[in-house]
């Protein structure tokens, strides 16, 4: 009677698990999806907002204000949290490549992972960054459109301050981002060599 030697459950975790390597993985290739997400919202407002100025010959200044408020209406607190969802899954994934129990993966696929996840956070950095400078130019065009031919009615400006507010929180948002993706940046550039990652 012959018996079997039953192998250890955590090598048979690893020999049926999935094994890592350095292709995109699904936690990387979600952050680039919601970057150009909101990538296509901005192009979509830009493109709106010229489209309505086109053959327009002495635009007064309310209806120039007018129409840069409606090109910003992607700007929302729910679109930085979607880039937040971003630099959130950056984090955790940089958080995963760069931990020392890593070991058991070939050393060039963990540079491959963290020069992507680097570029990835660049570009979520950039995102964040045309999100604040957009949401201060909303809060100085709806001032001025108030402000312009005589000034708006208290209910006028009972919804700039609505949208102010909505701004502001839109900021505070982008800001937790920027720094988030800054500490990841300034690790991974200490920590690991800057590679340069190639399909």
């Amino acid at each position: 009677m012959t018996t079997e030697v039953e192998e250890p459950r955590d090598r048979q975790a690893h020999s049926n698990g999935y094994e890592h390597d350095s292709a995109w993985e699904l936690p990387e290739l979600a952050p680039v999806l919601i970057i150009v997400s909101v990538g296509l919202l901005v192009l979509g407002s830009g493109v709106a907002m010229a489209m309505s100025l086109v053959g327009q010959e002495g635009v007064p200044a309310l209806f120039g204000w007018s129409v840069v408020i409606s090109a910003l209406r992607w700007i929302d607190p729910s679109t930085s949290t979607m880039l937040l969802i971003s630099a959130a899954l950056i984090w955790w994934q940089y958080g995963y490549w760069s931990s020392s129990s890593r070991g058991d993966l070939p050393e060039d696929a963990i540079e491959v992972h963290i020069a992507r996840l680097r570029r990835i956070a660049k570009w979520n950095m950039a995102a964040f960054v045309i999100t604040i400078a957009s949401v201060v130019l909303l809060i100085v065009a709806s001032i001025l459109q108030n402000t312009a031919e005589g000034g708006a009615p208290l209910a006028v400006w009972g919804e700039s301050v609505e949208t102010i507010c909505t701004a502001v929180g839109t900021i505070l948002l982008s800001l937790l981002g920027v720094v988030g993706l800054q500490r990841i940046l300034i690790a991974s550039r200490v920590v690991h060599r800057d590679v340069e990652w190639t399909e």
